[in-house]
């Protein structure tokens, strides 16, 4: 257990807080750039700091303040030109940098305008999403992390939004035994419950109830290095031959069969987290996947206005319920922690460990600077997580298995099990009669 000084410290993240400080010295993704194609300005609400979103004419993103500095209108309400954002109520325009570049009320010859600035933060764009920086300056490198560069994927991007503090959801990473029972068992028992005849879900949750015979944490160079031995398998599976990693602060990755997820939990304010997932769907050689600009994306409701849980039957969502039982933010000095738990103990240890180097005046880990690191960083690829989805090592592929666990819309899911489909075919086809 925590003392409630230390789960304040790691929990809490607004301006000038611990954890707040720490978060900020990373690069963190607050839109689908589809997104804000849609709607040019869009309200954004990260560590507890309310901002505004916005494409200017000639295509360029901004991040800043979100009211304006005139009468303190909110620019989400605004509109936009080549210039910047427009104030709705006298015109007052903002450039990507905060710089007030027009007042239309005032005279002519005024320069009033040069003296007026708001809060701005830069913007960038990869695999989709448009990331902000709120640190201090000069600003890290974004990260090219390698499931955000990979070529010939098809990606979708996620956004669900937790009624609960970011901690509760991210700790759910270093706890892996957690899916036998919860994506298992738990599974199981809705799908009974409800008399589902969906054989697909119902594969799925037998493979998640596989007993876990040994798991194991170490820091790795990107975070915690997490392996697992599940029941029926050799030391040799990926699970327990090949980490999977946990990217501090607050990314999970996850592969397995040609699916490959790698997601933020992104603290909103102490209350409240958005968790944004980028899904790359790999089928492998044989097929050419379409360039997608934009990427598509789905806003994806897991709790009602009501407070229930509206996604059960997706892993997701069983995850959701959890984090949200827990509280609004968990009372870690009323927990007793066992030995699945060793995991969360060593990221609290780890998190720890960075707030203190950040107030060192140090960079923490994952932190990058150097262009020539920044090329693609590589993280383990593992095939199989022990779990019924995606394509077979032998190359073949039972069409509905990669989509499987994913609440997709039905023509991206049609379009996804297709490249699978003809990517299985391609691979089972002889030698000759490719020629």
């Amino acid at each position: 257990m925590l003392s409630q000084a230390e789960n304040d410290r790691l929990t809490r993240v607004g301006p000038g807080t611990p954890a707040g400080n720490l978060m900020r010295r990373y690069w963190h993704p607050v839109a689908a750039k589809a997104q804000l194609l849609e709607r040019s300005v869009m309200p954004v609400r990260i560590f507890g700091e309310d901002l505004v979103l916005f494409v200017d004419g000639q295509g360029r993103p901004g991040l800043v303040a979100d009211r304006c500095a005139h009468r303190r209108v909110k620019l989400e309400h605004g509109f936009t030109n080549d210039a910047g954002i427009v104030c709705p109520y006298h015109g007052w325009t903002y450039n990507a940098g905060g710089r007030c570049v027009a007042q239309p009320g005032e005279p002519p010859e005024s320069t009033f305008k040069d003296k007026i600035t708001i809060t701005s933060y830069p913007v960038q764009e990869l695999a989709g999403l448009l990331f902000a920086y709120l640190g201090p300056l000069p600003a890290p490198l974004l990260p090219r992390w390698d499931r955000l560069v990979w070529d010939n994927v098809y990606r979708v991007i996620g956004f669900v939004k937790i009624p609960c503090n970011w901690l509760q959801c991210m700790e759910n990473t270093p706890d892996p035994v957690h899916t036998e029972y919860l994506h298992g068992h738990y599974f199981k028992h809705l799908l009974d419950k409800s008399k589902s005849t969906d054989e697909r879900s119902r594969k799925l949750a037998e493979g998640f109830t596989t007993h876990f015979l040994k798991h194991d944490y170490a820091i790795g160079k990107y975070g915690i290095d997490r392996r697992w031995l599940l029941e029926g398998q050799s030391t040799d599976k990926d699970t327990w031959s090949k980490p999977q990693p946990l990217v501090f602060p607050d990314i999970h990755c996850t592969s397995g069969g040609g699916r490959h997820t790698f997601g933020w939990r992104l603290p909103i304010d102490d209350e409240n987290t958005m968790e944004v997932y980028v899904r790359s769907f790999d089928p492998g050689p044989g097929v050419t996947v379409p360039v997608q600009d934009p990427v598509p994306y789905l806003e994806v409701e897991m709790v009602d206005e009501a407070g229930r849980f509206t996604a059960l039957n997706s892993v997701t969502g069983q995850d959701v319920m959890a984090w949200v039982s827990q509280g609004t933010v968990l009372d870690r000095t009323e927990e007793r922690l066992g030995d699945t738990d060793r995991g969360v103990i060593l990221f609290r240890q780890l998190l720890m460990a960075q707030i203190d180097a950040v107030e060192e005046g140090r960079d923490p880990i994952n932190v990058f600077r150097d262009p020539a690191e920044n090329q693609c960083l590589d993280l383990p690829v593992p095939w199989d997580r022990g779990y019924a989805w995606g394509y077979g090592k032998d190359g073949s592929y039972v069409r509905g298995s990669i989509t499987a666990a994913d609440p997709l819309p039905a023509h991206l899911k049609a379009e996804i099990e297709d490249l699978f489909v003809r990517a299985a075919e391609s691979r089972q086809r002889p030698a000759s009669a490719i020629a």
